[in-house]
């Protein structure tokens, strides 16, 4: 007997049992008086076509979910007979109709997920709660992979993934991207600027470098000439090459970028063709991977971010959930400001759940229909009665109110034919 904890359903039952042997009752009364009160025959016919429907939908009710008192009726019990192919076009009918690639994509479109999330981003008390939520569930998730050494796992993973890269045509390509749309002049200006620094603040030094290697140094007078000489022209160098610099960071025109551009293009074409340099690449890539001294400068690197975000997490007010709340602010503005950037991100996300629906929608299909298949009947009967059982509960009063009623039609068209 399945055990009713839903009180609705509990009520439904008691109704639907009681109008039933309401109607039981009045069939006793009617059969009983008619003769005595002859106007009872449409009683009689109502509650007793009643008793039919009411008894017949108990019936269909009960042959869903098991044998009805027990008796191996055929094409009863059906749900817990017919579990397996329930689950298999439950599963077809959820993959071929909810999760289709054209579908989720469509949805998702519509929803703009993409550009909500970062105008949601933008708000500092959101990303502040991300944050926190985030580093704060950090250091449960790192203990988790220590414990079972999955980190060990990991580094090993990306150690093989760095030793699979080529670092030539990576570089190549890095060195691609900066030159297309002459990225370089805006990630080195303020390098130039720091050189154009460097050499202001050395000068003195400079000079006096110069002045060492001046010719004749030994001979007098003449090499008090020859010194002054070089101590001059290194400043008069110096100077010149720092306006250069200073210059060239101000002024995209500078004909020190044509140089700088030159000799990057150079460059690109060094690491794309040039095979010695590939290999000696590829030694230094192996070399440093071999090294035992790597892998412990990892373990240490690993444990000391581990300690420093502890550290910095037990304070009242952690650095790192204020870094990180400015990237993510920073980001969804730069996301909600750019619909272009927005377009492209929800471009690359949705090509990615194309492809994965694509590529494994055999294998959600087969998940669905493999738990369903795991799922105990008797379990899965309760589940299903619980949550439909009150409704059909209505079924069976209906039946009862609707035979009756009919009853009393057939009853009616009986007495005008005969």
């Amino acid at each position: 007997m399945t055990e009713l904890t839903n009180p609705r359903l509990k009520r439904m039952r008691l109704a639907a049992g009681g109008i039933l042997a309401l109607m039981a009752g009045l069939y006793v009364i009617a059969r009983s008086y008619q003769e005595t009160w002859p106007w009872l025959e449409w009683l009689r016919a109502f509650s007793e076509a009643g008793m039919v429907g009411g008894l017949a939908d108990w019936f269909a009710v009960t042959a869903l979910f098991r044998h009805p008192l027990g008796l191996p009726i055929p094409h009863t019990a059906v749900i817990p007979r017919e579990k397996d192919r329930i689950g298999a076009a439950l599963a077809h009918f959820v993959r071929g109709n909810f999760l289709t690639a054209d579908l989720i994509c469509k949805q998702a479109r519509e929803l703009q997920l993409v550009q909500r999330m970062a105008a949601w981003m933008t708000k500092d008390e959101q990303a502040d709660k991300l944050a926190g939520q985030t580093l704060h569930m950090l250091p449960t998730a790192l203990d988790a992979l220590e414990k079972h050494d999955t980190h060990k796992l990991i580094t090993a993973k990306f150690t093989e993934q760095l030793r699979a890269l080529q670092p030539n045509q990576l570089t190549a390509k890095l060195l691609t991207w900066m030159l297309s749309e002459n990225r370089y002049r805006q990630m080195l200006a303020p390098v130039l600027v720091q050189l154009a620094s460097a050499i202001s603040h050395n000068k003195g030094r400079i000079e006096l470098a110069a002045g060492k290697k001046a010719p004749l140094t030994r001979v007098p007078l003449i090499g008090r000439i020859s010194r002054a000489i070089a101590e001059d022209i290194s400043e008069r160098t110096a100077g010149s090459i720092e306006a250069k610099l200073i210059a060239a960071s101000e002024d995209a025109n500078e004909p020190l970028w044509d140089i700088i551009h030159e000799q990057l293009t150079a460059a690109q074409e060094q690491f794309e063709s040039n095979p010695e340099l590939k290999q000696q690449l590829e030694k230094i890539r192996d070399q440093w991977l071999d090294d035992p001294q790597s892998g412990e400068l990892a373990e240490r690197v690993w444990q000391q971010l581990r300690q420093t975000l502890n550290r910095d997490l037990a304070r009242e007010a952690p650095k790192s959930v204020t870094h990180l709340a400015a990237a993510i602010v920073a980001v969804g503005s730069a996301i909600d400001h750019n619909p272009e950037l927005a377009q492209k991100i929800e471009t690359t996300l949705l090509d990615g759940i194309e492809q994965i629906l694509n590529k494994h929608g055999d294998h959600i299909e087969a998940m669905i229909r493999d738990t369903i298949e795991e799922w105990d009947a008797d379990t899965l009967m309760q589940k299903l009665e619980q949550q439909v059982g009150p409704d059909l509960q209505f079924i069976r009063i209906n039946g009862t109110l609707i035979g009756g009623l009919v009853g009393v039609v057939l009853h009616a068209l009986g007495n005008l034919i005969w």
